[in-house]
């Protein structure tokens, strides 16, 4: 990604964070009409979920300039989605009901550039989710990276500063 397209993220994730759970709320709407056969994934009440869908949305853009941690906040995420039992056809239908919510939530202000940038984002996301996903699971994880993951399951939200959830984790301490 490039620094204008990080820029356009940041910007307009501070801009959704007030209305995080309407966003979330059209997000799941769109995605359930898009996967049915995802809906038996989720719980009954959806409270819970919406809130660590934002929190997941603004952990990954509180580290877009920190490539490190970036990749190891998605390669646990497909972890964890690949044990939950999420299809390929999922990602395809998470990144459509992400862009059609984001652009229901802006408007005209979804320019085609910001549009691009969430689009690269997601292919970004979605592919390394694919990759790790579709990893044997006795060879997935060394130990070294068995015991990252295990501190990443361990990151909390430090601070939210204009609206991103900045993420540290123990290893920074």
């Amino acid at each position: 990604m490039t620094p204008e397209q990080i820029d356009l993220i940041r910007h307009s994730f501070d801009a959704i964070w007030p209305v995080r759970r309407k966003l979330a709320g059209l997000f799941y709407s769109r995605f359930f009409e898009l996967a049915p056969d995802a809906k038996h994934l989720f719980p009954n009440d959806m409270e819970r979920q919406h809130l660590k869908l934002m929190d997941m949305i603004a952990a990954i853009v509180g580290a877009l300039d920190k490539r490190e941690l970036f990749q190891s906040i998605i390669r646990h995420t497909g972890r964890q989605h690949a044990q939950f039992g999420v299809k390929s056809s999922h990602f395809v239908a998470f990144g459509d009901a992400l862009i059609w919510s984001l652009e229901k939530q802006f408007g005209t202000a979804f320019t085609p550039k910001l549009k691009d940038a969430w689009i690269e984002l997601y292919r970004n996301v979605q592919s390394e989710m694919l990759r790790v996903a579709s990893m044997p699971a006795p060879t997935r994880w060394s130990n070294r990276k068995r015991s990252a993951a295990m501190r990443m399951s361990l990151f909390w939200h430090n601070a939210t500063v204009r609206g991103v959830a900045l993420i540290r984790s123990l290893t920074e301490a």
